[in-house]
């Protein structure tokens, strides 16, 4: 390639750079940016950010540092090349010089972006250290940098998560105050974190305000609904919410139905787990392994052992072999009811399974 003008192109040395950082061979990764005008290839601004963004990804910020600072006097610098840095300190969990990356990056011209306080931001929630954070989402009010749906996603999150729950609502209406539009991913999260704290009526009103902000759920949205109100065995709740979503134009997953097919077993609801099974159908989900063994174990579980044996006869029909485990919860279940006809037939079905798998 190297004997070829023009082969050998940034793209292509950008590659080479990131598979020796990926095996750890950050030396070997500078020697090739090093080499690169030999190959016709610029040694620019773009170059150094690929370089130094590998080494950061790979977990040597340290490397990525030793580079720059050889460089920053011969290779006109940007504001991605400064917030490669912070990014990788940060996650280094190294906020002091994530901090002292950001003073060198306004020494050299450059205004922080809002990129650059994310990041600081987001480390020091994960950090639970909620004072810095605030004081970093202040100061970036301050220096005319406007927070945007990521920024208010993360210090959401992480206050939920840390079950301060009153002041992730509270991050909430600061965003609306400020004209900054939350996105569906906001809202799924917010409602997740409300979910689970069984703050239901808060997640009911957080739901109605979307279409409210202009927002229209998405399939996370629908299914963390959902599953929360399965969770609160709220059927009616969970299955209004899946007519909903049909309505919405929003086709439903695999995962959508797993909350609600569990909560049908639990409760021994037939009719209704007949009519998600032709629900899934319709929307073109097939049942998989998993599913089967959901559906087998749930009803052993509610003693429904004529629907588990034939959804175990089912799996075994279309081609599939089940789990050891499902196959010996049916097995004593049947055991202990005395159904020595159908255990019988369940040990046939396994075995033939099995067979077929080796031949």
């Amino acid at each position: 390639m190297s004997l070829l003008h023009g082969y050998v192109t940034l793209a292509t040395m950008g590659k080479v750079m990131r598979r020796l950082a990926k095996a750890g061979r950050y030396s070997d990764a500078i020697e090739a940016f090093k080499g690169l005008e030999k190959f016709g290839v610029s040694k620019d601004a773009k170059a150094l950010n690929i370089l130094m963004d590998a080494l950061a990804k790979e977990d040597s910020v340290e490397s990525a540092y030793q580079v720059f600072d050889e460089f920053k006097e011969s290779i006109t610098l940007d504001t991605s090349i400064f917030n490669v840095l912070i990014h990788g300190f940060c996650k280094a969990r190294k906020l002091d010089d994530a901090r002292k990356i950001m003073e060198q990056m306004e020494t050299h011209g450059f205004r922080p972006e809002v990129f650059s306080y994310t990041c600081l931001i987001e480390a020091y929630c994960r950090e639970k250290d909620f004072r810095k954070a605030d004081a970093i989402f202040l100061e970036m009010q301050e220096k005319d940098c406007t927070p945007n749906v990521v920024t208010y996603t993360i210090l959401m999150h992480a206050l939920g998560k840390a079950k301060q729950i009153n002041e992730a609502l509270e991050v909430y209406e600061k965003m609306k105050r400020s004209g900054c539009v939350p996105d569906s991913a906001f809202y799924s999260s917010l409602l997740f974190i409300l979910s689970k704290n069984g703050r239901l009526k808060d997640a009911n009103e957080l739901f109605e305000d979307m279409a409210k902000q202009g927002v229209k759920p998405d399939v996370l949205t629908y299914n963390t609904m959902i599953s929360s109100a399965c969770s609160h065995s709220q059927e009616e709740r969970a299955l209004k919410l899946l007519q909903k979503m049909e309505e919405d134009s929003c086709k439903p997953y695999l995962v959508t139905y797993v909350p609600l097919l569990k909560l049908c077993c639990k409760k021994k609801r037939m009719k209704v787990l007949n009519f998600l099974l032709r629900h899934m159908f319709k929307n073109d989900i097939s049942i998989d392994l998993g599913i089967y063994a959901l559906l087998v174990r749930g009803l052993c579980k509610s003693g429904k052992l004529e629907e588990a044996r034939l959804f175990f006869e089912e799996m075994v029909l279309k081609g599939m072999v089940p789990m050891d485990s499902t196959y010996k919860m049916l097995v004593e279940e049947l055991n202990k009811k005395c159904m020595e006809k159908e255990k019988e037939h369940i040990e046939a079905l396994m075995l033939k399974a099995q067979e077929r798998e080796r031949t």
